[in-house]
């Protein structure tokens, strides 16, 4: 049976493609706060991985202030669809189709930044998830960092909880449907159930069943120490950059010593 990733990024690729769009009209900040701290550490410029990158809504902003950028995603359509903006944007960037869970096979060399935003960490279990953080170490120069941004954290959904949402786009309307959090494994289970906007009326596209393993500040923390990675900081707000609170979502650097 094929992993409920394959059916979400790749079978619906063209459906997700329309909300990864909508990412890059949310990306200014985020993008902007990566500069500041790489800044901070002394990296103005280098080579930066980003693991998931979809259509380069990262990526492709960071080649632009000069950085050497290569974007990874499963997903063909995405990855195309990078190039063709990095192209019309006339910028150099290297992106790649494959699977994350085989990125030492993907590439090479090493690192001054390593990212992964918006919640991919966790599609697969956590013996995945310490094979890449260990893949991910080894492709680090020394002083890399590793950015963990934007991605959900225990703390924030047992204090956020909700059984039943609902997102909604110009063209779309998404339900989020009988959310699940399995405590003991720290894994949500919820289903995505598609609808297409029809004049005044909602007509159904697919749904998928999606089971996220979720981690503490602590466990994410644990698993990149493990592989020689010192924490940094913690931030609650990109925005600000301000420190984390007890229930933030996940915002984590980690260097390479």
């Amino acid at each position: 049976m094929k992993h409920w990733t394959e059916k979400f990024f790749v079978r619906q690729a063209e459906l997700w493609l329309h909300f990864l769009d909508r990412g890059w009209r949310r990306n200014k900040m985020t993008v902007s706060a990566i500069v500041k701290i790489l800044r901070k550490h002394g990296i103005k410029k280098g080579r930066l991985l980003d693991i998931a990158c979809g259509n380069g809504r990262i990526c492709i902003p960071l080649a632009r202030k000069g950085f050497s950028v290569t974007g990874i995603d499963i997903g063909s359509v995405y990855i195309d669809d990078a190039r063709r903006r990095a192209s019309r944007n006339r910028l150099r960037a290297d992106f790649i189709c494959g699977d994350s869970r085989r990125l030492d096979r993907l590439v090479a060399g090493t690192f001054d930044a390593v990212l992964s935003v918006w919640t991919s960490i966790g599609y697969y279990d956590k013996k995945t998830d310490e094979r890449l953080f260990k893949t991910i170490a080894g492709l680090m120069r020394k002083g890399a960092l590793f950015f963990v941004l934007n991605t959900m954290s225990q703390e924030y959904l047992l204090q956020h909880f909700c059984t039943n949402l609902f997102d909604e786009t110009d063209r779309y309307v998404v339900l989020h449907s009988g959310n699940v959090f399995d405590h003991s494994h720290s894994v949500n289970r919820v289903k995505w159930i598609f609808y297409e906007k029809v004049g005044r009326d909602l007509r159904f596209i697919d749904e998928c069943n999606m089971h996220l393993r979720i981690y503490s500040l602590a466990e994410i923390v644990e698993m990149a120490e493990k592989t020689g990675l010192k924490f940094v900081e913690a931030y609650d707000s990109l925005a600000t950059l301000d420190a984390a609170k007890p229930d933030s979502r996940l915002n984590v650097v980690f260097r390479k010593a």
